[in-house]
């Protein structure tokens, strides 16, 4: 008797897994998440012989990350194929942490982790709220001070709460984020597209390149915020009048306001160089049930996007 209850509690668990492994699949093959499918293509690389070193920031809640399980994967394939050494970090912002950053990539950092696998959000309870400050006065401080002095920094803040979490950085570097979803009234909003034709490109070396093939025409973004910029930035996305941001509040009620002039700005305090974009999407590969966005649709520039930008901030642009 003992051992058919052994072996029908062998089947049950067996069982269970076999169902837990298929539900896992099936959530993973209809997740957002990276594409892993897709390989960068670049004719020429800008960097053949010096390697500019890139510093991935995952120490700050960060819901998109940079390794193999993360939604930036893509784009960090796509920098290390135009001869970027880029390097995942953990670590706090301080002079000496950063004295040896060239090139610092922030993306979507938060206040509260968000657990996730494969892009499969997991439901573990946390204390903390994502949009609390991501980073603290002394970070902050630092950040400002390390940008001045001669730093570039990719800043990526997206729509609710993670512009609430960047809040305190972009408004030391003079941006307003308003952390909320935007669209265009009349327009499709997911993809809002950015182009030479419809006027919403900016006048920027990020976005007219050096040379044949390294024009940007056309942008697409996945909703986001609106941003606004500093004095003297240059806009590089440009909302049109009319644009509309729904902001939620401490109860998630939404309120809609007039949104930001931009989703994306580039300025240059004091001997640094700063882009920040609204949007996160715009810059990797994804897909979302078996749907790919961003990079891997083949009906936008967004790689050249990606490409001048980081041309621009190492200096070569």
């Amino acid at each position: 008797m003992r051992k058919v209850i052994l072996i029908l509690a062998r089947i049950i668990v067996g069982g269970a897994l076999l169902l837990l492994m298929f539900f896992m699949g099936a959530a993973f093959f209809y997740a957002q998440r990276a594409d892993y499918g897709w390989k960068p293509v670049i004719a020429q690389p800008s960097f053949t012989t010096e390697h500019p070193r890139v510093v991935f920031d995952e120490g700050h809640n960060n819901a998109s990350k940079a390794g193999f399980s993360g939604r930036y994967w893509p784009f960090a394939r796509l920098l290390r194929a135009d001869g970027y050494s880029l390097e995942r970090a953990n670590f706090t912002f301080a002079p000496e942490s950063l004295a040896d950053v060239r090139i610092l990539v922030i993306v979507n950092a938060s206040g509260a982790p968000k657990p996730q696998m494969f892009g499969i959000n997991l439901p573990i309870p946390t204390r903390l709220r994502r949009g609390d400050p991501a980073f603290t006065e002394p970070e902050v401080q630092a950040l400002r001070e390390w940008v001045e002095q001669g730093g570039s920094l990719l800043l990526i803040a997206d729509h609710a709460p993670s512009g609430e979490a960047a809040f305190a950085l972009g408004k030391s570097l003079g941006v307003t984020m308003h952390n909320g979803f935007v669209e265009i009234p009349g327009e499709r909003s997911d993809p809002m597209m950015f182009s030479a034709e419809n006027g919403r490109l900016g006048q920027h070396p990020i976005i007219t390149g050096d040379g044949p093939g390294t024009i940007v025409s056309r942008v697409a973004t996945f909703t986001g915020q609106s941003l606004d910029g500093p004095p003297g930035a240059t806009v590089l996305l440009r909302l049109p009048e009319g644009a509309v941001e729904s902001v939620p509040d401490a109860d998630d009620r939404f309120t809609e306001q007039p949104a930001g002039p931009a989703q994306g700005v580039a300025f240059e305090p004091g001997r640094g160089r700063v882009v920040v974009l609204g949007e996160a999407a715009m810059m990797t590969a994804q897909v979302s049930g078996r749907v790919p966005f961003g990079l891997n649709t083949g009906d936008n520039d967004n790689q050249q996007l990606v490409l001048n930008i980081m041309r621009w901030l190492a200096r070569k642009l």
